[in-house]
């Protein structure tokens, strides 16, 4: 009895074991599945991550592959086909040159980069030759030129009009070609990629900055003449004061600044007039500025002197006399002093002004009555 106890005790350590060998075996077959499966995952992995590493190698491959060619095709190309002046400024390099000569600025700067020029620009016209390539280009602006140059002013009360007049008299070109580029849609288009400011313009006339400029008088361009105007206007004007401003911002600020032009001459009372005109279109007066009534009729400032009284009551989208707000556009091209007097005008109790006809001395009045008074006695 005692060895059948003994048997199945020994017989039961064996049951035992044996269950806890299965119980380890099973549990070694959960290990190694679950590794099985975390190593599934992340070959997974491995694989995106190749493949991610693939594509972007293959992209770039293609990328630079255009950009090289671009990049050859510019340093290759014939950049200008036509014989061309321009004029360098002392605030020029060649990095910048691209809105002169109307070509790629990225690919000159990058060209510039890589081909370091061993010279420097100097303040001179050049002469760029016909059908030139960038290394062509280069070499003739080592080469200033010597031709007959002039000087020629333009003035702050002028438009358009007035300049292409001008500009006819001194026989640089026949008349209506200098109004016919500052107002055409496609030269306007070409001449944002360099001046972003005009992205948004119908006519530059706001933006030909008045001032006196050096020009070739046997080889005079248009498009050199605007180009110079629009960099002063950038330079001189636009850097200065509408860095942070919107383009609807600027174009009110220059509509009222070319009123503000031609109705103060002295630059002390042209923050007060700016002041007036301004205070009365915020209260919807209309603001009564006589010479805005010409602009439509394309007429110069002196051929309005004759004929102002002719439109003075004609309704139309420049009249002030029969509107109440700024004209369309601006009417002139107004100096750096005037649109900075615009911007910083000079607050007084002043709704009217009105100048001595003889001495252009302003008188200005708070009432419509003390208005009236001035007139009797300053121009009478």
């Amino acid at each position: 009895m005692f060895n059948n106890f003994r048997r199945k005790k020994i017989n039961n350590k064996r049951f035992l074991n044996r269950a806890k060998q299965n119980n380890s075996n099973v549990n070694q077959i959960d290990l190694n599945t679950s590794i099985d499966f975390n190593d599934n995952t992340s070959n997974k992995k491995q694989n995106i991550i190749i493949k991610i590493v693939f594509i972007i190698i293959f992209i770039s491959i293609i990328l630079f592959w255009f950009l090289y060619k671009w990049y050859y095709n510019f340093k290759n190309n014939i950049l200008i086909e036509n014989k061309q002046v321009i004029q360098i400024q002392t605030w020029d390099n060649i990095s910048n040159l691209a809105k002169k000569l109307n070509i790629n600025k990225n690919y000159l700067k990058i060209y510039i980069n890589k081909n370091k020029p061993d010279f420097k620009l100097i303040k001179w016209n050049f002469q760029i030759s016909e059908n030139a390539n960038i290394n062509q280009i280069l070499l003739d602006l080592q080469t200033p030129i010597i031709e007959n140059q002039i000087n020629i002013t333009i003035l702050e009360w002028w438009n358009i009009f007035d300049i292409d007049n001008y500009l006819t008299n001194k026989k640089l070109i026949k008349s209506g070609e200098y109004i016919k580029y500052v107002t055409s849609k496609e030269k306007i288009i070409k001449l944002t990629e360099f001046f972003p400011f005009i992205n948004w313009l119908e006519t530059l006339e706001w933006f030909l900055y008045p001032d006196t400029y050096t020009v070739i008088s046997n080889n005079f361009k248009i498009n050199v003449l605007v180009i110079k105007q629009l960099e002063n206007f950038e330079n001189k004007v636009y850097n200065k004061l509408f860095k942070n401003y919107k383009n609807k911002d600027i174009e009110k600020i220059i509509n009222l600044a070319s009123i503000v032009e031609k109705e103060e001459k002295n630059i002390q009372a042209k923050p007060t007039v700016a002041w007036i005109l301004k205070k009365r279109l915020q209260n919807w007066w209309m603001i009564w500025a006589d010479i805005t009534v010409c602009y439509p009729h394309k007429l110069t400032a002196n051929q309005c002197k004759m004929v102002i009284t002719k439109y003075i009551n004609e309704k139309s989208d420049y009249n002030t006399r029969t509107m109440t707000w700024l004209p369309k556009t601006p009417i002139w091209n107004p100096s750096f002093e005037t649109i900075n007097a615009t911007i910083n005008y000079k607050k007084t109790p002043y709704w009217f002004y009105l100048h001595n006809s003889k001495t252009w001395k302003i008188y200005y009045a708070e009432t419509n009555q003390w208005h009236t008074i001035n007139k009797n006695r300053y121009l009478r």
